[in-house]
């Protein structure tokens, strides 16, 4: 497994799709804590990043050997998007990376998804939306539905526990892994725990949030080698530094 880091982290409050580091800032931020890649996000690398910075970014990853786990986009729901999308996987294409983020919101995106799915299959790439909320792959039972809908070998599930302990989902951990088995495309990480009236952010080994060693327990029972990428925002009175040492410090053992 490769461990990678968002720069979700980073968003700007300047703006939507802004962050306050740039990608070779985030490069070396990364390096420097022992992450093995990084995943672009909206605002760093989407349709409409000029050749010329897709370049320099492929450029960056290449000269700092560091991986892309993949790159998250938008819903496709129209020719406008589905282009826009295409144009992001020949850019992709340039960065070296082969998985794609979108997002499947209702059932009148998934012909385009599929569309999307066959010109990705041509270039060996994967679509690999994210398990969330709001979403038609927000529960185990809806991603296997969906997966089964689209119908493209190419097409899985990015798997992240943390919605499922949002929603309270019966289906959880160790379970939901071994339920969507080969369907996992890729891992992200982020913690949560609920409260009386809602939820707060918590860090990895919390006992009440995510139960990462079960999660991981069962990511190697199935086989999973791919990329797990850390993606959770900013934490309340911790700075980025001390909190990614410490999903470091706690992911590594378990992805052994």
């Amino acid at each position: 497994m490769q461990l990678c880091l968002s720069a979700r982290m980073f968003a700007s409050s300047s703006g939507r799709n802004a962050y306050d580091i740039d990608v070779e800032g985030l490069i070396k931020f990364a390096k420097d804590l022992g992450y093995d890649g990084i995943t672009l996000r909206p605002g760093q690398v989407d349709a409409d990043t000029p050749t010329e910075e897709i370049n320099r970014i492929g450029d960056l990853l290449k000269q700092y050997n560091v991986p892309s786990s993949f790159v998250k986009s938008m819903a496709i729901r129209d020719q406008s998007t589905f282009d826009g999308q295409s144009k992001l996987l020949d850019h992709m294409n340039t960065l070296g990376c082969s998985m794609l983020q979108p997002k499947v919101g209702k059932d009148s995106d998934i012909p385009w998804v599929q569309k999307l799915c066959d010109v990705a299959a041509e270039r060996n790439m994967q679509i690999a939306p994210q398990l969330h909320n709001g979403t038609l792959h927000d529960t185990v039972p809806r991603c296997l539905d969906l997966v089964k809908t689209i119908n493209r070998n190419n097409f899985g599930i990015n798997f992240e526990a943390a919605h499922l302990l949002l929603q309270n989902q019966d289906i959880q951990n160790s379970q939901a892994v071994r339920d969507l088995g080969p369907h996992i495309s890729s891992v992200c990480v982020q913690n949560y725990k609920l409260t009386d009236s809602d939820s707060v952010a918590c860090l990895p080994g919390d006992p009440e949030g995510v139960d990462l060693g079960d999660v991981f327990g069962a990511l190697k029972e199935i086989g999973f080698d791919g990329s797990v990428t850390h993606i959770s925002g900013a934490y309340p009175d911790l700075d980025n530094r001390t909190m990614c040492d410490h999903y470091v410090k706690y992911l590594r053992p378990l992805m052994a």
